[in-house]
């Protein structure tokens, strides 16, 4: 299968969806994203949790799976070529699960930081990566853009050759705050997260609606659980992620489970977070999104 290559991220209308566009070459992906208002992002969805935030001038990479396939995880949709994410600055790392921390994945990108939890980490210096932990403080990514680790409750399936913490990422830049929350079920502190960026709301979050399987086993979101979570942290706009692109290779036989979760997050938040706008992306698919300066669509 043909890889993709992600458009270029250049700043237009609000909420704009791209694709089929050509892709810069890996030198001129800084130039392009520097070219961005600071109060806009450029929202790019590789698949799974993996998104790739163009904001502020900086490049911000989630959760990188960048193979073909996870193990016995097949992808359904296109893998995305190298172009998708050149010129990465920081990489958000939810927690050490295989479709999340695949190391191959990590390893193309070996000079870059990987903020995850202080045990997550030491794990990815003994595999020669770059990986940094942070507890309660805010790492500067530059051009004002800042990352904090946020609680995330996900203890199921422990590894015994890996670390089990897990955390979501609070963002803030000059004009706006951005959650990506991991892998998590739901947990009061998500009331806080505007509070912990001295915001009155978030203004982006990537947020987990399903998994790889027909069945969800605890510590992750549903679309209802999803919708809750959007309404505790005030989210205005939300994009789903963790659903649609993995499977095991019987388990796509099952039903209509692969594209039951976007439709039923879309109508949980439509009952559950009125003010929250959902924004679903195909695999590959981007689109501008307005921080606090934009207007909610």
């Amino acid at each position: 299968m043909r890889s993709w290559v992600p458009p270029r991220p250049t700043c237009r209308s609000p909420y704009e969806r791209r694709s089929g566009s050509p892709s810069p070459e890996a030198g001129e992906v800084g130039e392009a994203v520097a070219r961005c208002a600071v109060d806009v992002v450029t929202v790019t969805w590789l698949g799974h949790s993996t998104i790739v935030l163009d904001v502020a001038g900086r490049r911000l990479v989630t959760d990188p799976l960048l193979a073909r396939h996870n193990g016995p995880l097949r992808r359904r949709g296109p893998t995305p070529a190298a172009a998708a994410w050149a010129g990465t600055d920081v990489v958000l790392l939810s927690h050490l699960h295989h479709d999340h921390a695949e190391l191959g994945s990590l390893r193309r990108l070996p000079d870059v930081p990987v903020l995850t939890g202080p045990a997550n980490a030491r794990w990815l210096r003994r595999k020669g990566l770059r990986g940094v932990g942070l507890h309660d403080e805010w790492y500067d990514a530059g051009d004002g853009v800042r990352v904090r680790l946020v609680d995330a409750v996900h203890h199921t399936r422990p590894m015994p050759h890996r670390p089990n913490d897990a955390n979501g990422h609070l963002v803030t830049t000059p004009h706006g705050t951005i959650w990506f929350a991991g892998d998590t079920g739901l947990h009061a502190g998500m009331a806080t997260l505007p509070d912990l960026a001295d915001a009155t709301s978030i203004d982006l979050a990537l947020v987990p609606i399903g998994g790889w399987g027909p069945r969800l086993p605890a510590g992750h979101l549903g679309p209802e659980e999803a919708a809750t979570a959007c309404a505790l942290a005030r989210v205005r706009c939300a994009v789903p992620v963790h659903w649609g692109t993995l499977h095991f290779p019987v388990a796509q036989r099952f039903g209509s489970w692969m594209d039951d979760a976007a439709p039923a997050f879309r109508e949980a938040v439509r009952r559950t977070a009125p003010d929250c706008r959902v924004l679903t992306l195909a695999p590959g698919g981007s689109a501008h999104v307005p921080l606090a300066d934009g207007p909610v669509p």
